[in-house]
């Protein structure tokens, strides 16, 4: 048995000695709530050990628990095949962090967050977009259409928040209306919109923007059938 604060672990009731092992006893505490604080206890020798998946592991825990250097290592080992631990590289760029060695970089922000999205991170995704609008990388387009794109990847992931982004841009830099309401739609039918953070403003938002959207488009058509029914001379005014 392995004893980590008066708790011992063991595997089929005996000690745990491979990687495998380790990395079992490591997952398991991560994911239930009583013994959390031992996640990194049990997959570090896993991790040292050359076990991709406790190391990737590693790299999370220890990002989640606010460890940027102690995670630093791992996130670099397994950001090749990882989503996660390249955007967490991403967001360590981006602030930089000298405890880890990092050096404050928009362009390393950048090839780390393209790296998450290449692996299908819609948080990299919704990154990249927001330093898009706000001129921080290369421009071979408007800033809108580089971000617009971004955020339209991830909300085909099924990200409501990248779902109402997306709404946003079409209906304000784009003024795209029925593109919005397709994503103001599925912001409010997607079940983690309900969850996410901003859910509660997301919701109101999209609902307040659909009911213009969709007076707007009753105003056209109405206006269309009455110039069918009662057709405007050439040289009448409109108003």
């Amino acid at each position: 048995m392995v004893r980590w604060n008066g708790v011992d672990f063991t595997v089929d009731g005996r000690e745990p000695t491979t990687a495998e092992e380790f990395h079992r006893i490591g997952l398991h505490c991560w994911q239930g709530p009583q013994h959390r604080e031992a996640a990194a206890f049990f997959l570090e020798p896993a991790a040292r050990a050359g076990h991709a998946a406790a190391a990737e592991l590693l790299g999370h825990v220890l990002f989640s628990r606010g460890e940027y250097a102690a995670a630093a290592p791992w996130l670099r080992g397994s950001a090749g095949t990882s989503q996660r631990a390249a955007h967490y590289l991403g967001r360590l760029s981006y602030d930089g962090c000298p405890a880890a060695g990092i050096a404050a970089s928009y362009a390393d922000a950048a090839h780390w967050y393209h790296e998450a999205a290449r692996l299908g991170e819609p948080e990299a995704m919704l990154a990249l977009g927001d330093m898009y609008l706000e001129r921080l990388l290369p421009l071979t387009r408007a800033p809108a259409e580089h971000a617009l794109e971004q955020f339209v990847a991830a909300a085909e992931l099924g990200h409501p928040y990248a779902q109402f982004r997306s709404a946003e841009l079409y209906r304000t830099d784009f003024e795209a209306l029925d593109w919005a309401a397709r994503f103001y739609e599925r912001c409010l039918a997607n079940p983690a919109t309900a969850i996410h953070s901003l859910g509660s403003l997301m919701t109101q938002q999209s609902r307040w923007h659909l009911s213009h959207v969709r007076a707007a488009r009753e105003a056209d058509r109405s206006g269309r059938e009455r110039d069918r029914l009662h057709p405007r001379p050439p040289d009448e005014p409109r108003y």
